[in-house]
């Protein structure tokens, strides 16, 4: 292994930097509005899709290390997935705008497609990058995000599959994590009985559960990264096995809160329902893993392999 899980002092610039912009630009609250789709201007300023880019192309720098542990913010923000998508197609183009996209039969339903000149698509048990042309719109989305279909082209440039999983998987556990920290927020406000209803052990539980499946995708999502970093033999394993569990405790995590917040929870009033929907988005966009068709870590991390 050649990367030290301890946080250094860059990451941890990064990331409280982020929050700092995701706090003022993108919070939760602002979906409550109905806004569609989110500008992706704030996070260009950033740097958040230049940050992994070799500096020779006018990146920063650094590792998929540290973008991986950017997007679990993003995530946890619910930052529309126009952002995943272009920090994915940015290694292909430099200063495009993407959106996510699912292959169907003769068309493909684009997610958040205004403003996006390309789409990054799930096709054929993989990603690739196409024009947007003639997007038909449909109904939208929870929170009004936009939804279109296009009809299926040939041109479909390839893209790095391992890339684009494991950046969706990090939005997913920050899903996972935002709704955790929902649930708990109001499990300490709500009182039944005359004391907050996180005081019973039931509730306590539930928040344990979804802690330790936080816990689980984020050392997944740390050795999928190391793995792709490295150029590790059983890197795709190792990302495979982070996509198999992203999507399901990002989508229990979300219902889990949605039950903690009780009856309101089922109402557009609360934000829980709002992870539970971009739970589904970046899960269909994910796809499956076949973890049995992939070389499985055999030598151990920091041996000779």
């Amino acid at each position: 292994m050649s990367f030290d899980l301890t946080p250094g002092e860059d990451l941890r610039q990064i990331l409280e930097a982020a929050r700092a912009m995701l706090d003022s630009h993108y919070p939760v609250a602002r979906l409550q509005e109905g806004m569609g789709g989110d500008d992706l201007g704030p996070l260009e300023d950033f740097g958040a899709f230049a940050l992994a880019l070799p500096e020779e192309s006018g990146g920063a720098g650094f590792s998929i290390v540290e973008e991986a542990h950017l997007h679990v913010a993003l995530g946890r923000h619910l930052v529309g997935p126009g952002a995943l998508a272009t920090a994915i197609a940015r290694r292909l183009d430099a200063g495009v705008t993407a959106c996510i996209g699912v292959a169907g039969d003769g068309t493909w339903t684009l997610v958040d497609p205004e403003g996006a000149v390309h789409a990054v698509i799930r096709v054929d048990g993989g990603f690739g990058l196409s024009p947007v042309t003639d997007p038909k719109t449909t109904a939208p989305l929870g929170a009004g995000l936009p939804v279109a279909k296009m009809a299926r082209t040939g041109t479909n440039r390839p893209l790095d599959a391992d890339l684009a999983r494991l950046l969706a998987a990090a939005q997913l556990l920050g899903v996972a994590t935002g709704a955790r920290d929902l649930a708990v927020d109001y499990a300490k406000i709500r009182e039944q009985f005359g004391q907050p209803i996180g005081t019973f052990q039931a509730i306590k539980h539930h928040t344990a559960n979804m802690t330790l499946g936080i816990e689980m995708v984020s050392a997944l999502l740390d050795m999928a990264a190391i793995a792709l970093y490295d150029g590790h033999p059983d890197a795709g394993f190792q990302v495979a096995a982070l996509t198999r569990l992203a999507p399901r405790i990002a989508l229990d995590n979300a219902r889990t809160g949605i039950q903690i917040h009780g009856g309101i929870g089922f109402s557009a009033e609360a934000n829980a329902h709002l992870f539970l929907k971009q739970a589904h988005v970046l899960a269909q966009f994910i796809g499956p893993a076949d973890l049995l068709s992939l070389p499985a870590p055999l030598t151990p991390y920091g041996g000779n392999a």
